[in-house]
This record gives C-alpha cells, sequence and structure tokens, in this order.
C-alpha cells in the first residue's frame, strides 16, 4: 500500500469537490477555497483518526461543520467590530488631525520668526487671557505702547504667510 502522503493525496481528490459544494452551499458569501483548504488542513493533522473513520466523507463533513461554524463566529466578531468602529466614526475618536497638525507647525514657525517682545505678548494676550493693560504691565511698557505694538504686528501678520496669527492679536 502507499505512505500517508500519496493517501491522503487520493482523499483529497476523490473528496474535494463534495466539501467545497457543502461550504458553499451553506455560507455563499464566504471564501469557501479557505474553508476547504481548512478543513483539509485538519483532515491532515488529524490522518491517522479519518483513516480509522468507516466512511471518510462523513468525518469530512463533521470537520466541514466545525471548520464552517468557526469562520461565521468570526466573520459576525467582524462585523461586530465594523459597527462598533462605524458608531464612533461621527466622533473625533479617529479625526484627521493633519490640518491641526499643519496649523501648529505654521504657528511654530510664525512665532519663531517674530522677537521676544512680540512673541510675549502674543503669550500673555492669546495663551495667558491678559488683557492689553495688563499684559503690558507685565511686559513693563505702557497699554499705549503695547496696543501700538500689537497693531503693527497684526498689520505685518495680515501680509505674511499665517494670517490666522493676527487673530491671536485681536486682529479680524
Amino acid at each position: 500500500m502507499s505512505g500517508p502522503e500519496e493517501r491522503f493525496t487520493a482523499l483529497y481528490q476523490l473528496h474535494y469537490e463534495d466539501i467545497a459544494r457543502y461550504l458553499r452551499r451553506r455560507a455563499p458569501e464566504l471564501d469557501c477555497r479557505d474553508l476547504v483548504a481548512d478543513v483539509f488542513l485538519v483532515a491532515w493533522r488529524r490522518f491517522a483518526e479519518l483513516e480509522r473513520a468507516r466512511l471518510p466523507l462523513p468525518w469530512l463533513y463533521g470537520v466541514a461543520r466545525r471548520v464552517l461554524a468557526n469562520a461565521c463566529r468570526g466573520a459576525r466578531r467582524a462585523d461586530g467590530l465594523v459597527a462598533k468602529a462605524a458608531r464612533y466614526s461621527g466622533r473625533d475618536l479617529a479625526a484627521d488631525h493633519t490640518e491641526q497638525t499643519e496649523d501648529r507647525l505654521a504657528l511654530a514657525a510664525a512665532l519663531a520668526g517674530l522677537g521676544e517682545t512680540d512673541r510675549e505678548a502674543l503669550r500673555l494676550i492669546a495663551w495667558e487671557g491678559l488683557s492689553t493693560r495688563d499684559a503690558a504691565a507685565a511686559l513693563g511698557c505702557s497699554a499705549a505702547a503695547l496696543s501700538m505694538r500689537l497693531l503693527r504686528l497684526r498689520r505685518r501678520l495680515r501680509t505674511d504667510a499665517w494670517p490666522a496669527l493676527a487673530l491671536l492679536t485681536g486682529g479680524a
């Protein structure tokens, strides 16, 4: 008699289409070729048990039924994950932050191009929320001097590469 590889190959060739039809009838939406491959993988791993079976085809159908049940459970889990992800898609959990990142980089570049006094004035007003008078006191200058500095800064920023920085100074 031939070796196990030859016996398995003969069994595979004899019953491949039977198992494929069985799976296609029960789950046409799944890739039956993968499922058939899984059935015959189990058959190879448990070939000694398969050879002891009185009839190999019913044994293979039993394996196919369990392989199909596993595949259907996996498909339901995947569908559940997709549905769960879809529920969260309207929220900002997976939002595209590219524009915000670009804005932050542009802001950092614009701030870097300013003098330290101008940067500090913007930080005090925009980030710390100080009034012009309070920011001027923190900078050690008059409110009028700071107002004039901010006016000039707004004009310069409106014409520069990043006009949104002018909004930080209260300009429109």
